[in-house]
């Protein structure tokens, strides 16, 4: 299933439920809420209180969306909708560095090679989980640099609590995946990471998530899936999920070790190498329209543009 969160003038702004689906070979968004209504059931009222609900409710509202007809109450044309970011504040934001291609790049910037460290331990930065944007929101330009970058990942979303888990128990707890665009101020980042400490607000600025959330039935991450990046219309970075030192199951089992993980804790994978204007040495202007493409997940753009 490919879950959203939506908005309409007629609902002023506030986020709901969504479930997009394939009809006659065009995408239609399904107002969860509405069709649930017209059956006299309940469904939660956005898709964060659904991956917060018990797995009873996820799967009863999951084959109440799937069955509705095509002249079910709620359909209604995604043009005539906008979609917002799927989680506006998770609960927590981590994000790992899981392609060695993207390591091998860093490494070769800074006269050094792959840690040893690295092929270990996963690792991850923790972001500002209250600083997500959404499909076609503007990004504002921080003032503080002359280096905003993109970088091209996939976020799994947990959907259920936990702690100590195996692998396999963590990918179990995955709820689905998203595209995420880990905005980075180049500049400043390298200045806090020289110190030894990062990053900070070389990220936590701005953090794009969307457009769907697709469930694990539907998606796996571990299959190749074309990723691009277009600024302005021009493709300057491609790649594929593929990859990764680190499965989605071992970093949330790693992130899970002595401590608790939640329903909306977000786990980005790092991007891969050539997924950001750092490792092709390319660099946004105020004003680039900024396009991420995976396959199977959709596309999110957003608009960089400086204050003022």
């Amino acid at each position: 299933m490919r879950w959203c969160s939506w908005t309409s003038a007629e609902w002023g702004g506030a986020g709901r439920l969504g479930a997009v689906r394939s009809r006659d070979g065009e995408d239609w968004l399904l107002d969860v809420v509405s069709w649930a209504a017209s059956r006299e059931a309940d469904a939660p009222a956005d898709l964060v209180d659904l991956v917060e609900s018990s797995t009873a409710t996820q799967e009863r509202v999951t084959a109440m969306a799937t069955s509705a007809p095509v002249d079910a109450t709620g359909w209604k044309r995604l043009e005539d909708v906008r979609l917002l970011a799927p989680l506006r504040s998770p609960n927590s934001l981590r994000d790992f560095i899981a392609f060695r291609s993207h390591v091998e790049l860093g490494a070769q910037r800074r006269g050094g090679s792959v840690p040893d460290a690295w092929d270990r331990l996963p690792v991850y930065y923790k972001g500002n989980r209250r600083s997500v944007v959404g499909p076609d929101d503007d990004v504002r330009w921080p003032s503080y640099t002359e280096q905003l970058d993109y970088e091209c990942e996939v976020a799994a979303v947990v959907g259920r609590g936990g702690r100590d888990w195996s692998a396999d128990e963590a990918a179990g707890a995955i709820f689905g995946f998203t595209i995420m665009n880990d905005w980075s101020a180049r500049d400043i980042q390298k200045d806090e990471m020289s110190c030894w400490l990062g990053p900070a607000k070389g990220k936590d600025f701005a953090t794009t998530l969307g457009p769907v959330v697709v469930t694990p039935d539907e998606w796996s991450p571990e299959d190749p899936h074309e990723m691009t990046v277009t600024v302005d219309g021009e493709v300057w970075s491609s790649g594929s999920t593929q990859g990764r030192r680190w499965t989605f199951g071992e970093m949330v089992a790693h992130v899970s070790t002595d401590e608790d993980v939640y329903p909306t804790d977000v786990i980005g994978s790092g991007t891969f190498g050539g997924g950001c204007g750092l490792d092709i040495d390319r660099w946004l202007t105020p004003g680039s329209l900024v396009t991420l493409n995976v396959a199977g997940l959709g596309q999110v753009s957003n608009r960089v543009l400086r204050s003022g």
